[in-house]
C-alpha cells in the first residue's frame, strides 16, 4: 500500500502528460470566426486565437461529413482510409472500422483516460476506435438542443474528474449543420438586413463551369435563389455559430474550474464548410470551393507554447491527430508523425515552382457522383521581386465528368473565372505543373479510378460491419 508522499508522487508524475480536448463542429466556415469576420459574434474563440495559434489556411480533405471525419480520427486522406462518401449513398457501405489506428486508440494506449461526446457519424461502435466512454448518440430535438444537452453531460463528467490522470476529450458539435434555426438569445447579436452575401452569389453565372454546377444552381433544393431566404439561413448560422462558441467555453471554464485549463491543450475545427449562397449554391456538394473546405484550426498549448500568432502554411486536415498527438509528446505512427501542424514555421519541400501546396477530394454526395482530386498551391515567383499571380486551385475531375477548373486566387479570390481552358503560355504552364503534382499525390497515396470504385464488390466490401445506428 502506498503512503502519501508515494501517491503524491504518482499523481505529480501523471500530470507531466497534459490533458487534450479536441473540439469538432460540423459545416462551419473558416471566414466565419470573429476575428476574421467583422459579423461574426465567438468571443470564446477570438479569445482562443490571441492565447494560442490560428492556423488560417487549412483544408479539409474532403467536404463530407463521413470522409473528412476519418481523416480527423486517423489522419488519412479519405481514399487512403477508403472511406470516400457518406453511408449509404449510392449504394456505398465506406465507413470508418477498427482495422484502421484511430488517435483516441493511441491515446488510450499512451495512458489517457479517452471521452468523446456529441455528434458522431463514424458507422462504427465508438468503443473498438479507443474511447472509454461516450454520450448516448440518440439525442432528441434540434441540433442546438442536442449540443446542449451533451454538452451538459460533458460538463458532468468534467465536475467529477480526477484532474491527476490525463484526459484526452473530444467535443463533436451538430451546429451549424442544418436544419438551420435561429438560436436565442445568439439571433440578438446579428442585424439580418445588414448581413453580407457572398460575392459570388451576385457575380458568378457558372458559365466556365462543368455543367453540373449550373443544375444545381438552378434546382430548387440546393440552388440559391432569393437573396431574403439567404439571409434568413445566414443569420441562423451565425447565430448557431455564436451557440457553439459559448458551449466551447462553458467547457473551457470547466477546465479553469478543475484546475485543468493550464495543462490542456486545445484544438477547435470543422468537418467541412458550407456555401452559403456562395455561386448560387447552398448547403455542400460536390464542388470546389474555398467555402467548403478552408476550415477553422485554432491550436492553444499550455505555457510556454505560442500566443497570438497566425500561420498561413497550406496544411489539410488530415494532420490535427498527428499534431494534437504530437503537442501532446506521444510517439505515433505513420501518418500522425508526418502528418503535424508542428513544428510551427516547418514546410513540406516541394520541386520547383511550388512552394506550398495542400491536396482534396470529394467523390459524391446527394448531388450527385462527381469525383474529383484537387490541389491549392503557393507558387514562388520566376525570378526576385516578380509576385506574379503566386496562388491557384486546380481540380481534376476523373468520373463521368472528365473535365478541369482551375482558378487564380491573387487576380480572382472568389473563383468566378475557370481558367482551364485558357490557352495563354503562362496558364497552360501553370495547369501542367498543378496536374502532375495531383495525378502523382493520388497515384502515391493509392488512388484508384472511377470504374474500380463503382464495383459492387469495392462498394459493399464493408457492409457486414456497417453500424446499424447510421446516424450515429
Amino acid at each position: 500500500m502506498m503512503d502519501s508522499e508515494d501517491q503524491k508522487r504518482l499523481r505529480m508524475h501523471s500530470r507531466k502528460k497534459p490533458h487534450v480536448v479536441l473540439f469538432i463542429c460540423d459545416q462551419m466556415q473558416f471566414q466565419r470566426l470573429g476575428v476574421v469576420d467583422g459579423q461574426a459574434v465567438t468571443p470564446v474563440l477570438d479569445g482562443l486565437c490571441r492565447e494560442g495559434v490560428l492556423f488560417s489556411q487549412v483544408y479539409c480533405s474532403n467536404a463530407q461529413c463521413v470522409p473528412s471525419r476519418v481523416s480527423l480520427l486517423t489522419g488519412l486522406y479519405p481514399h487512403e482510409a477508403e472511406v470516400l462518401i457518406n453511408f449509404p449513398f449510392f449504394g456505398h457501405t465506406e465507413h470508418i472500422h477498427d482495422g484502421l489506428t484511430t488517435v483516441g486508440q493511441l491515446f488510450r494506449d499512451a495512458g489517457y483516460m479517452t471521452a468523446y461526446f456529441g455528434k458522431r457519424h463514424f458507422g462504427f461502435p465508438i468503443q473498438p476506435l479507443g474511447y472509454s466512454l461516450s454520450n448516448n448518440p440518440r439525442i432528441p430535438g434540434t441540433n442546438s438542443e442536442k449540443d446542449r444537452v451533451f454538452n451538459e453531460e460533458a460538463l458532468a463528467f468534467l465536475r467529477t474528474y480526477d484532474p491527476s490522470h490525463p484526459l484526452f476529450l473530444t467535443l463533436s458539435y451538430h451546429e451549424p449543420h442544418p436544419p438551420f434555426e435561429l438560436v436565442a438569445p445568439f439571433h440578438h447579436d446579428y442585424a439580418r438586413e445588414q448581413l453580407e452575401l457572398p460575392d459570388s452569389f451576385y457575380q458568378d453565372d457558372l458559365a466556365t463551369k462543368p455543367p453540373f454546377q449550373q443544375e444545381h444552381a438552378a434546382s430548387l433544393d440546393h440552388g440559391a435563389h432569393d437573396a431574403e431566404q439567404l439571409r434568413y439561413e445566414l443569420h441562423c448560422y451565425y447565430s448557431m455559430i455564436s451557440h457553439v462558441d459559448h458551449l466551447v467555453g462553458q467547457i473551457l471554464e470547466a477546465l479553469e474550474d478543475k484546475d485543468m485549463r493550464r495543462d490542456t491543450i486545445v484544438l477547435f475545427t470543422a468537418d467541412h464548410g458550407d456555401m452559403m449562397g456562395a455561386h448560387r449554391m447552398r448547403l455542400k456538394g460536390t464542388l470546389p470551393y474555398e467555402e467548403l473546405y478552408r476550415v477553422p484550426v485554432i491550436l492553444s498549448m499550455p505555457e510556454p507554447g505560442p500566443r497570438g500568432i497566425i500561420i498561413d502554411r497550406l496544411m489539410s486536415n488530415t494532420a490535427v491527430p498527428g499534431t494534437i498527438l504530437d503537442a501532446a509528446g506521444i510517439e505515433a505512427p505513420a501518418p500522425f508523425a508526418e502528418r503535424s501542424f508542428l513544428p510551427l514555421n516547418q514546410s513540406p519541400s516541394y520541386p520547383s515552382p511550388i512552394e506550398d501546396a495542400v491536396f482534396f477530394e470529394h467523390y459524391g454526395a446527394y448531388w450527385g457522383l462527381h469525383p474529383f482530386r484537387a490541389v491549392r498551391v503557393r507558387l514562388r515567383p520566376k525570378k526576385q521581386g516578380d509576385l506574379g499571380s503566386t496562388h491557384w486551385k486546380y481540380i481534376r475531375y476523373y468520373g463521368p465528368d472528365q473535365c478541369e477548373e482551375l482558378y487564380d486566387l491573387t487576380r480572382d479570390p472568389h473563383e468566378i473565372n475557370n481558367l482551364a481552358s485558357d490557352t495563354s503560355s503562362d496558364v497552360v504552364w501553370v495547369k501542367t505543373e498543378l496536374a502532375g503534382l495531383v495525378d502523382a499525390w493520388w497515384g502515391s497515396t493509392g488512388g484508384r479510378t472511377f470504374d474500380e470504385y463503382e464495383q459492387e464488390e469495392y462498394k459493399s466490401r464493408q457492409s457486414e460491419t456497417l453500424f446499424s445506428e447510421l446516424e450515429y
